[in-house]
């Protein structure tokens, strides 16, 4: 009798430890590739870790332990995904387990420190099995579990399959879940009531509130904003009707007692109601134009770059894409930068598509996350357009047809911490590219590398240079900061010239955006005598006021300080603010323009659970005249009645000192200027600035694209960056600084002889301490030719530094392609 074929599987196991695991199959268990498994790791530990790939080749040198357990009937990731896996874990120097954890839901990545807490079925769950039922019995008196305790407690090596069941069940569920229950933002809208139902009525109405002043003109603002006499009719939210109205909700009150008007309320991602049909939106001819030239390209590329100024309505074409695909039975991915500021993106498309548009972010419950990679799982069909952030690259789409990227120049689709320090836009190109599918990246200002790749032939390309109806681009005109003080013409940080434009567009019943690109009331204090500045006792790095919390914080570590009353050197009690931050322009407005609603909008007012999404609505509403904010203000935006954007210090975004400063500033203040008369009463940018003839302000003034790409690929070229050189940003950091001095010394000098002058470093960086972390950083320019060779070498590099017990203990990160 033949014996049997020895199986072994190699295994990805939720750790950030390099490579697979091997681990032998036992006889008469069915693994393959995609499937969760059981499997011990360490002395006493168990983890569920994903199989990778069967094979019989027996580990060299050592025995492979057993596999403990199958968690799944089926894989819960299939070959597309592994595929996708490990081309991030090749490009970006990572881990396999780094990318599983940040693929995969919580729940589906389950290790012996995963806390679990009582799940929403729990009190109706009754397990046939006695050792489940202990263990939610002893779950209800200790609230709280990890599974190496379930374990302790149900006497077995490996609880992960009990657990699992009762995850299933939702008698269980993951701690980390409860953190962010995800409520949808609802809209507060006001109706016809019941009593105000025909033209009849309404008229009827007009004679009866003949003595009521205030609440006739109240409804008649409603029939105009409503249009609710015409074949056309519109949804009114309730605080867009008070503040047009100039009416305060006692006013609203006896409307709506005596049924005239009734308030409803819906998501504010769902279709509005009575919204026109999306599908029958007919195209203007440039958008046609430009929907043709992006089909032609699609025709002979896999990706192609749409360039559409802002307001030119490229969502819409994006729509008509997604329509074509979803026709077919294909499936779309509609990726944007930050979930949280794209709202109207979402209600736009939920009007067209309806529920066949499911939206996948951080904010979503995990327990949903994992129902929804399940269902893609089992009914691709199911979900055929899927709208998200990095995130959603990870879904296991199987008939993915087109992959849109909007904004794609934005920087925050690019992953910092923790590993794997992923691009979204990069390896969404990628995911198509595995599937077949067809790529389109959107912006009003793309990054140098896209249009470096359109220009060279490797994308297609598009334009849409006009914006929808009757809108035109604002007018930009530029503040001299120095002239302005000289003729004292300065209010603060507000010139005068900007403060008047501010004023007339409030007294229109226009808005206003300010934009200042640092939070906060002052980002320095100092002595006046000896110029001692207070710093982070953890992170070499200044520490910012904030007035509201009347305290100094680190923006590194998060650290909090009580303002100093006298020096921390000399002992002296004059202490000044230099600089300013957001919070002290919301002051300056509150003191220059006392009638104005100012709302601010930065790290510091966004961080509740749906403090932006209030923001945002109340500033579309028009609860308020001008909105303060960082860069947060420049994404994605649509607000109607905003016809003047000031920009208070373009300085600062010109002097930072990094590589893509330029083009980084360029595509601020050029989309933060879109944000200008986007309806038909056109806009006006304010510009402050000391060295306003600078290059990159000329550029910004005429909107010209090409010129600024120009400009930058010159310089890029002459000094081999990006887009003729992949970089890679090396970062060792330890406790003792010495020893990070010599790991990068040493890291230095093994590169040397591969690279030779394209090694930058090592030296200290801007900020050479965080959190009690000495930092030192060395930038690598890898040549495009011979790419895979080079970062091999590189890879071979770091193993022979970092083997040395001397660095053993040194931590080193690995950026590639630093944004």
């Amino acid at each position: 009798m033949p014996q049997p074929v020895e199986r072994f599987a190699e295994i990805i196991l939720p750790l950030a430890v390099p490579g697979t695991f091997s681990y032998a199959v036992p006889a008469g268990m069915d693994v393959e590739p995609g499937q969760r498994v059981v499997v011990p790791f360490g002395p006493r530990r168990s983890y569920s870790g994903l199989v990778m790939r069967v094979h019989t080749e027996r580990p060299l040198g050592r025995s492979a332990r057993p596999i403990e357990a199958v968690l799944d009937e089926a894989p819960v990731v299939h070959p597309h995904q592994l595929a996708l896996w490990e081309r991030i874990r090749e490009h970006y120097l990572c881990t396999p387990g780094e990318v599983m954890i940040a693929a995969m839901p919580a729940a589906l990545v389950l290790t012996s420190e995963t806390a679990l807490i009582a799940g929403p079925n729990v009190a109706t769950a009754h397990p046939a099995d006695a050792r489940r039922a202990f263990l939610l019995g002893v779950l209800e008196q200790r609230h709280r579990l990890t599974l190496g305790e379930a374990a302790d407690i149900l006497q077995v090596k490996d609880p992960i399959a009990a657990v699992k069941r009762l995850l299933e069940e939702g008698a269980l569920t993951v701690a980390e879940e409860i953190g962010e229950r995800f409520k949808p933002r609802m809209v507060r809208l006001v109706e016809q009531g019941p009593e105000a139902r025909s033209e009849e009525q309404l008229h009827a109405w007009f004679d009866r509130l003949e003595k009521a002043p205030k609440q006739l003109h109240l409804l008649m603002r409603f029939i105009e904003l409503s249009r609710c006499l015409t074949d056309a009719p519109r949804e009114v939210r309730r605080e867009e009707l008070l503040s047009l109205a100039g009416a305060t909700p006692a006013h609203l009150k006896p409307l709506l007692e005596k049924g005239v008007l009734q308030e409803a309320e819906r998501p504010a991602d769902a279709a509005p109601a009575g919204a026109p049909d999306h599908a029958a939106i007919q195209l203007s001819p440039a958008q046609q134009a430009a929907l043709q030239a992006v089909r032609d390209g699609m025709a002979t590329h896999d990706q192609v770059l749409l360039r559409g100024v802002t307001a030119s309505g490229k969502t819409e074409l994006y729509a008509t894409l997604i329509e074509e695909q979803v026709r077919t039975g294909k499936q779309v991915l509609y990726l944007l930068p930050e979930i949280a500021l794209t709202t109207q993106v979402v209600a736009r498309l939920r009007a067209r598509f309806g529920e066949q548009a499911t939206v996948f972010h951080s904010r979503v419950p995990q327990r949903e996350r994992t129902e929804l990679w399940l269902r893609m799982l089992r009914e691709p069909a199911a979900h055929p357009i899927v709208i998200g952030a990095r995130s959603a690259l990870f879904l296991p789409y199987q008939r993915l047809g087109l992959v849109v990227i909007d904004e794609e120049h934005d920087p925050s689709y690019k992953q910092q911490e923790p590993a794997p320090r992923y691009n979204a836009r990069d390896m969404a190109l990628v995911l198509a590219g595995i599937h077949g599918a067809k790529a389109l990246l959107g912006s009003a200002t793309p990054s140098m590398e896209s249009l470096y790749n359109a220009r060279s032939g490797k994308f297609g390309y598009a334009e849409l240079l006009e914006r929808y109806g009757d809108a035109t681009l604002p007018a930009i005109e530029r503040v001299d900061l120095g002239d302005a003080q000289r003729r004292k013409a300065m209010r603060g940080h507000f010139s005068l010239t900007l403060l008047e434009a501010v004023q007339r567009a409030i007294e229109r019943r226009e808005q206003a955006i300010i934009f200042q690109n640092r939070r906060g009331y002052v980002p320095v204090w100092q002595c006046e005598t000896c110029g001692w500045v207070p710093q982070c006792d953890h992170c070499d790095v200044s520490l910012t006021y904030h007035k509201r919390d009347h305290d100094l914080r680190c923006h590194y570590c998060g650290r909090t300080y009580p303002p100093p009353a006298r020096c921390g050197s000399c002992g002296g009690p004059r202490l000044r603010m230099l600089g300013f931050g957001t919070e002290k322009i919301e002051e300056e407005l509150a003191e220059f323009l006392p009638e104005a609603r100012v709302l601010r909008m930065d790290q510091d007012t966004t961080r509740g659970r749906h403090a932006l999404e209030r923001i945002l609505n109340a500033f579309a509403e028009g609860q308020a005249d001008v909105l303060v904010g960082t860069q947060m203000v420049t994404k994605g935006l649509d607000f109607e009645r905003v016809s003047v954007v000031g920009i208070l210090n373009a300085d600062a975004m010109l002097r930072f000192p990094d590589l893509r400063a330029h083009e980084r500033a360029f595509q601020l203040m050029a989309q933060v200027a879109g944000r200008s008369g986007r309806s038909r009463s056109p806009g006006t940018v304010y510009i402050q600035a000391r060295e306003v003839h600078h290059p990159v302000l000329d550029l910004v003034c005429a909107h010209d694209n090409e010129g600024m790409y120009r400009r930058e690929l010159e310089q890029r070229r002459a000094h081999g960056y990006p887009p003729f050189t992949r970089l890679v940003q090396l970062t060792v950091k330890h406790r003792d600084e010495q020893r990070v001095q010599d790991a990068a010394q040493a890291l230095g000098a093994e590169l040397r002889p591969l690279f030779g002058p394209r090694v930058l470093g090592p030296e200290a960086p801007p900020v050479a301490r965080i959190r009690d972390k000495h930092l030192r950083t060395l930038l690598l320019k890898l040549r495009r030719e011979g790419y895979q060779r080079e970062k091999a070498a590189l890879s071979d590099a770091i193993d022979r530094v970092f083997g040395d017990p001397r660095y053993a203990r040194v931590q080193l990160v690995i950026d590639v392609d630093p944004m």
